[in-house]
């Protein structure tokens, strides 16, 4: 987000107390605190500037007719006017007071005015639920037919959000007030204009007919993307949305539709907000304190927006997002296999999404290929899937991928089995537990596929492997050490938005896909880094080591790491640049008729290969 005030004084008087002692408004834009200070957190209309501030209640219920007409009809064309003038809230401190909108919250108003679909990066406490609510009430007053939903995610904070109402019609003069039908704390309806506003959580508002959707804190809404798909046709002809939220991490229905409106992949309007735009908070007294209250996460999720430090991924937040950059339109070379394509209950599928198979690289002759494979029982929407990941052994290149919870497993090993064979009679790395027994079964037995991985076991070794609770911290290390290092090149967006909801949790104490998530695409790709980086490991010494072994020896995490040791250190005693050879052995030193030999297993066998 942009911080463009944070070199702006802090004003020495809150507005609160600096706005009551003047006359009108017009008098405020006129001083010279206004001109140093407070312009840059407040502006004005025209038709603003001759509003009387200290106006009692009964002189405005006193207007004539002829007032009470040009009144409203300066409310039916301003929003601002109205709240500026006739709305009053609640502050903790400063008790009812004028609604005087910030900058900010007048640039959101105008967001909403211009784009049926706005989305909004917020920041805590900065009022911008009480500014939409009260914007829900201007068009309930103000414009006919309006069937207004303001979409919380629990009872109590939808009952809170129809307070905001409450409080500002019981402070409206007598003669603005509507005749009301039912007026309780989850409906308000406007019998004047035939609107209605309704205060609800995702599950008591199906079925509704709604021309507004507001939906606040999103990112927190279980299950939204269900809600999303139940409530988008009662608004896709015409209706407006407007989504309000603070960000929660990675990996829900929020932060996908943020990004993917960034992405110009939907219709959605990006309002996005900085604290230093609001003069309480443009205070580094004020960033101290809270940082302190609310620890390094809570201030990056509450106050910075911070979807990638909001979380707790088990891959670095910025690996993530720069993963999420390189592969977002990364489509694949091919997609095959349509009629498995997963069943979700998530949002629309991508344009690219219309297949379980993708292929980025087709084989190479004299490539060898290894393919980690995760099996499920193919039960549709809500089980697990069956997923692939097929690396270059060499480059650690991902080539392609499939990704399903639909095919059966007898299915699944028969296309294991043809795509195996397709990339140079790959190795495949099976899990050997659950569905994967059979899948295995099956390769071996009715397929006669020759060339499955075996597990070393003391006793007799057994196809697949084993990610017990021992076993796959080790696999996941693998995976984690190598796309923190850059060491395996990812081409999935479908992988990345995986990783971006596997997380650590700190109550189980292990890494595990978040709540209502999957992870078998981070599993089948852990597998095959990790047999591969076995099966590398065993290379014998002094043969010449592939680039990917020596790789992480250049890669930024390892030469931080040598830069933090050596910094500061002394000169290196043993550096091949010293000048003292006083170490050096002279030839008496060296005892003739001696001599050291070491000879590897097979010596002659590694020569013959270069080794």
């Amino acid at each position: 987000m942009n911080n463009e005030n944070l070199n702006i004084p802090i004003p020495d008087i809150k507005f609160e107390k600096f706005f009551p002692k003047h006359d009108t408004i017009r008098d405020v834009v006129e001083t010279e605190a206004w001109d140093e200070v407070y312009k840059h957190y407040f502006e004005f209309s025209e038709n603003e500037l001759d509003i009387k501030i200290n106006e009692t209640k009964e002189q405005i219920e006193a207007y004539s007719q002829e007032r009470q007409i040009k009144e409203i009809i300066k409310c039916v064309n301003d929003f601002a006017y109205f709240c500026t003038k006739y709305v009053k809230i609640n502050h903790p401190i400063h008790g009812l007071i004028p609604f005087i909108m910030y900058s900010y919250q007048r640039r959101t108003i105008d967001g909403y005015d211009s784009n049926r679909f706005n989305i909004l990066r917020k920041f805590r406490q900065g009022g911008l639920t009480t500014v939409s609510v009260a914007w829900a009430l201007w068009r309930a007053l103000f414009k006919t037919d309006q069937r207004i939903l303001v979409m919380s995610k629990t009872d109590r904070e939808a009952i809170a959000a129809g307070d905001v109402v409450k409080n500002a019609m019981f402070n409206l003069p007598a003669w603005m007030k509507p005749e009301m039908g039912k007026h309780n704390e989850h409906e308000r309806q406007f019998l004047d204009t035939g609107s209605v506003i309704w205060f609800y959580t995702p599950e008591a508002a199906r079925g509704k007919s709604i021309t507004v959707l507001i939906i606040d804190e999103a990112a927190f809404i279980q299950d939204m993307h269900k809600h999303w798909k139940s409530m988008y046709p009662v608004i896709s002809t015409g209706g407006q949305c407007c989504v309000i939220s603070t960000v929660n991490g990675l990996g829900n229905w929020y932060q996908e539709i943020y990004h993917e409106a960034e992405a110009g992949k939907n219709a959605f309007n990006i309002i996005d907000l900085h604290y230093s735009s609001h003069p309480d908070y443009n205070d580094p007294t004020w960033v101290k304190s809270t940082k302190a209250n609310l620890g390094a996460k809570g201030w990056r999720q509450e106050v910075l927006g911070d979807f990638l430090g909001s979380g707790e991924t088990y891959i670095n937040g910025k690996v993530i997002k720069e993963l999420d950059r390189s592969t977002r339109e990364n489509y694949p070379l091919r997609i095959k296999f349509q009629k498995w394509l997963s069943i979700t209950k998530d949002r629309d599928k991508n344009e690219e999404d219309t297949g379980a198979l993708w292929l980025w690289k087709e084989p190479k002759d004299g490539h060898e290929y290894i393919i980690g494979v995760d099996c499920a029982e193919g039960v549709g929407e809500g089980g697990d899937n069956s997923a692939f990941q097929i690396l270059d052994m060499g480059s650690l290149e991902q080539v392609a991928e499939f990704y399903s919870n639909t095919i059966p497993p007898h299915i699944y090993a028969q296309v294991l089995n043809e795509i195996g064979y397709y990339y140079n009679t790959a190795l495949l790395v099976v899990e050997n537990t659950g569905q994967g027994g059979a899948v295995i079964s099956n390769l071996q037995h009715d397929l006669a596929y020759e060339n499955i991985y075996f597990e070393p076991k003391s006793g007799q070794p057994k196809a697949g492997v084993t990610p017990n609770r021992i076993k796959r911290p080790i696999y996941l290390e693998a995976l984690q050490h190598r796309i923190i290092n850059g060491g395996v090149k990812v081409n999935s967006h479908r992988l990345v938005n995986e990783l971006s909801t596997f997380v650590y949790n700190a109550r189980s104490k292990k890494a595990e896909a978040r709540k209502g998530k999957h992870d078998d695409l981070v599993i089948s790709m852990a597998l095959a880094i990790w047999v591969r980086d076995s099966q590398i490991r065993g290379i014998p010494v002094g043969a010449n080591a592939p680039d990917e072994i020596t790789k992480i020896f250049k890669s930024s995490v390892y030469e931080e790491i040598k830069k933090e040791i050596l910094e500061d250190s002394p000169q290196d005693w043993l550096d091949d640049k010293t000048n003292d050879h006083n170490l050096m052995p002279d030839d008496e030193d060296i005892l003739s008729g001696i001599s050291f030999d070491f000879r590897r297993r097979n010596e002659n066998l590694l020569k013959e290969f270069g080794w």
